[in-house]
């Protein structure tokens, strides 16, 4: 341990991420008892189509598979109908700047990426990692772009290049919009980074959640068609609607 590390432990209480309780900095997880057993039924959950855990789970909507052979690489289930606590770690990601979380999330979704990489023997090692860039509006709100964030921490445990690549200028939030409403404005609402150069490249895509498909496939899509190789969707969770 570093003297700053000591020094931080002495004047800055840890706590959990989800009830705000004081915790040990011993803790592996950055969570209280009570929410480790919360995290750890959330993430044992089963999917309602195939039964699997999300770790091992392959349904995915069609948009997915269009692009990606493989599937993609998700941690947890979300399902706005139940009553987790831990349901809350998205709207945190997205609305809290917090160092803890963001490197929690990518923490278990790189372990999900290596998983995924050993068992289709994958070398993560050729790709990059970019991201599903946020609305300028959600920028200046939160003043933070959140999959930003956990691409960049995602970036710095595998050891390779994160790109920007993907640039938003929409102005409609997905949530706010019906299946088909998804699609098309996730087809308007992307573009290509004006200094990004994709040709010949593999991506992590990341985002923080897959739910319909539409904004996974749309900014796949712009990639591929600027000449980039494999794309690996990427996100913290996916609906289990």
């Amino acid at each position: 341990m570093t003297f700053w590390e000591l020094v931080k432990r002495i004047i800055i209480t840890r706590k959990c991420l989800l009830c705000k309780e004081p915790i040990s900095y011993d803790e592996k997880e950055p969570f209280c008892e009570n929410c480790i057993k919360e995290w750890q039924s959330f993430i044992d959950a089963k999917c309602h189509r195939c039964g699997y855990k999300s770790s091992e789970c392959t349904c995915l909507p069609s948009k997915i598979r269009a692009i990606s052979p493989y599937g993609a690489v998700y941690c947890v289930f979300y399902d706005a109908k139940s009553n987790f606590k831990v349901n809350g770690l998205l709207f945190k990601l997205k609305r809290d700047y917090n160092r803890s979380l963001i490197d929690f999330c990518a923490e278990k979704i790189t372990e999900n990426i290596l998983l995924m990489c050993k068992r289709h023997s994958i070398d993560y090692k050729t790709f990059s990692v970019t991201y599903v860039t946020r609305r300028k509006k959600g920028r200046g709100k939160y003043g933070f772009d959140h999959a930003q964030l956990l691409a960049r921490s995602i970036s710095k445990k595998l050891g390779i290049t994160l790109e920007k690549t993907i640039v938003n200028v929409g102005t409609l939030e997905q949530k706010s919009l019906t299946k088909v409403e998804r699609e098309q404005n996730a087809k308007e609402s992307y573009i290509l980074y004006e200094k990004a150069d994709v040709k010949n490249k593999s991506y992590f895509l990341v985002d923080d959640i897959i739910t319909s498909g539409a904004t996974m496939k749309s900014c796949a899509m712009i990639l591929k068609d600027n000449g980039a190789n494999e794309i690996f969707p990427i996100s913290f969770a996916k609906d289990n609607r």
